[in-house]
């Protein structure tokens, strides 16, 4: 990439150049310009994002409906050892919605994590749940943001509450999709699509979940959902994951508040 005339190149980066700052003195500047380096490229941190048509939302308004995204951020780790990057988190961490929108829950994650010396930034490791190398996610409902352990399904309200316009998973049951169906799927990642009638019901699965996610997929799909809102006061559902979430340092947890909807 050196400027060199005797063989024709004429780029115009140079090695180390003096770039005149235009004062009446002609004073140059130098540049720290190492021309040896300049075209490397030492992490490649680009990625894909592909956009779907909006097809099968059961709306036929669809393309006039706010559909947010609520995914996953962060590594496997530790502060230290995640930097520059961060520990797990739901992104957004609060979320505020109106009842007419929609929200896309999914994430992504890998089986192949490896954070070895010399780890770049941080130190090497990747303290945390489950298999080593690991990324794994769910949903549960808690009852408020300082606490750590999930409701039952029965004392829930947050999927119970939804309306489910367009899921990834358990597309074979069809019409018949329940409310504990996507409570399943969401507390398993998707390694049950529902909880009994479909070919991945967690009642009669033969091979059961690990309670650390470790046999769960890595990335979900997720589901489309809306969630109501109430006249009188904001809605809010809490949740966490169960795998991530550490009591002593770490937490992953997310809030969703439904926006006061306007008297009738």
């Amino acid at each position: 990439h050196n400027r060199n005339a005797a063989q024709g190149r004429r780029s115009p980066v140079e090695q180390n150049p003096n770039i005149n700052i235009g004062s009446n003195t002609n004073q140059a500047l130098r540049l720290a310009i190492n021309t040896a380096q300049f075209g490397r490229t030492f992490q490649d941190r680009s990625h894909v994002i592909r956009l779907v048509p909006r097809t099968g939302l059961g709306q036929p308004t669809a393309d006039a409906i706010n559909i947010k995204n609520l995914n996953v951020r962060g590594k496997r780790g530790n502060i230290v050892q995640t930097f520059p990057s961060v520990e797990y988190d739901f992104v957004p961490t609060r979320m505020v919605i109106n009842a007419t929108d929609y929200v896309h829950i999914q994430w992504t994650g890998s089986n192949t994590h490896n954070n070895g010396n010399p780890a770049g930034d941080g130190q090497a490791g990747d303290a945390g749940e489950g298999t080593g190398g690991t990324d794994r996610h769910n949903m549960v409902e808690i009852s408020s943001s300082d606490v750590n352990y999930p409701l039952p399904f029965e004392s829930s309200g947050m999927f119970k509450n939804a309306t489910i316009f367009w899921r990834s998973f358990a597309t074979d049951k069809g019409a018949t999709y329940t409310k504990q169906d996507l409570a399943v799927a969401m507390a398993s990642s998707g390694y049950f699509g529902c909880f009994e009638g479909c070919a991945k019901a967690a009642k009669t699965a033969t091979t059961a979940l690990n309670n650390l996610l470790n046999n769960a997929p890595a990335s979900f799909e997720g589901a489309v959902l809306s969630f109501p809102g109430s006249s009188e006061r904001d809605t809010i559902y809490n949740y966490i994951c169960s795998r991530n979430n550490n009591f002593t340092n770490r937490s992953q947890k997310g809030k969703i508040t439904v926006k006061r909807t306007a008297s009738q």
